[in-house]
């Protein structure tokens, strides 16, 4: 007569095969390594890019690599030295609780820029002329991913070139999701708990604006929307011109519910636009130890935003926004040009009805900078 026994809450029968027994504890979780390469030195996007023999050309083909084999722990791009001549990215792929890191194949994390060079990625050219669009533009990953609604995606940025691109780097936690109410005018609303936890280190980004690849109009190096606790530090922002709408386009275009970040020991040279734009309720970013060097608009740094009377003068092209409030300017050194400016004016301006700055708080808190 079979008895039956219980292992480890499962009741089965003596003599039943042992493979019914439950599965061992999950293992931890996987680190994975994706490989690059430029045409040059074997990169082919028919690779695996699971080994430095069989790299990839394409940021695109790493993403698609990931999403084939899934990781759940921490991801490392491998980019080897050369010119990647590529279009626009758009990323999508993260894991929850881990970083997605993109960096020379020979960097060493906190040793500084590594020998051989920044790998550069170049705009993609037609008849000679650089394609208008971003080198990356990170977002939200579609329903019904864990990260759909936001929350730390973990990018890493070390040590590439990013050159004769419109834009640079989007790190965008509105596209996909509702960012407007029905009030008249639409107020902007905060769309999602945000792509958050970024940090950008040790990178250059030069000839960026539609001067050098025309068809849209250039908004920033690095633009972030609804995009918070990011650190960007010890990056090179160089050569940043628009021929079109010339005050449109900044080194940072921090916009849309931005806050926290971090942005220090950046050099700003030769823009047409503020060099750092602060806008609708992005609070409490500190930006310090910065140079500014030959930047244009009224001032290395704006803080702006569209209020009411704004909103009715452009009901078509504008939503009603709110001032940002609490952050910090101090320590910077300007060498042409304003320090700073507001618009509109007022320190406690919070932008009407609707919009609210904390008791004793303030817009824009200086110090220290020459």
């Amino acid at each position: 007569m079979l008895l039956p026994v219980t292992v480890a809450g499962l009741v089965v029968t003596a003599g039943t095969p042992a493979s019914a027994a439950p599965a061992a504890a999950a293992s931890a979780p996987a680190s994975l390594t994706v490989y690059m390469a430029p045409s040059s030195k074997g990169g082919s996007d028919r690779h695996t890019g699971l080994t430095s023999s069989s790299p990839v050309l394409t940021l695109a083909r790493a993403q698609q690599v990931l999403q084939q084999r899934k990781p759940t722990g921490d991801v490392t791009v491998r980019i080897q030295q050369g010119t990647y001549v590529a279009g626009q990215t758009n990323w999508s792929f993260y894991v929850p609780g881990h970083t997605i890191s993109f960096m020379p194949a020979n960097y060493v994390l906190g040793h500084g820029r590594p020998s051989g060079g920044d790998p550069a990625f170049v705009d993609a050219s037609s008849g000679g002329h650089h394609v208008a669009g971003w080198w990356f533009h990170a977002e939200l990953p579609s329903a019904p991913s864990p990260l759909h609604d936001g929350g730390n995606t973990g990018l890493r940025f070390h040590y590439l070139l990013i050159e004769d691109y419109t834009n640079g780097l989007s790190l965008d936690g509105q596209t996909g999701h509702s960012y407007h109410n029905n009030a008249s005018p639409p107020m902007y609303v905060k769309p999602s708990a945000g792509l958050n936890d970024n940090d950008v280190s040790g990178m250059t980004f030069s000839d960026i604006g539609d001067a050098y690849a025309p068809g849209q109009t250039g908004y920033g190096a690095i633009l972030f929307t609804d995009s918070s606790g990011d650190e960007i530090a010890n990056n090179t922002f160089d050569n940043l011109y628009n021929t079109g709408d010339t005050d449109e386009l900044h080194g940072l275009y921090i916009t849309h519910f931005s806050s926290y970040n971090t942005i220090d020991h950046n050099l700003f040279e030769n823009t047409n636009g503020e060099a750092v734009k602060v806008r609708d309720r992005s609070n409490f970013n500190n930006v310090s130890d910065n140079r500014f060097d030959h930047t244009g608009g009224v001032a290395a740094y704006l803080d702006i935003y569209c209020n009411l009377q704004c909103a009715q003068q452009n009901p078509t092209a504008a939503q009603r926004q709110c001032a940002n409030y609490g952050n910090r300017f101090a320590d910077n050194t300007v060498e042409t040009g304003a320090i700073w400016d507001m618009i509109p004016s007022g320190e406690t301006n919070a932008g009407g009805s609707g919009c609210s700055i904390p008791k004793g708080d303030q817009r824009l808190h200086t110090a220290g900078n020459s």
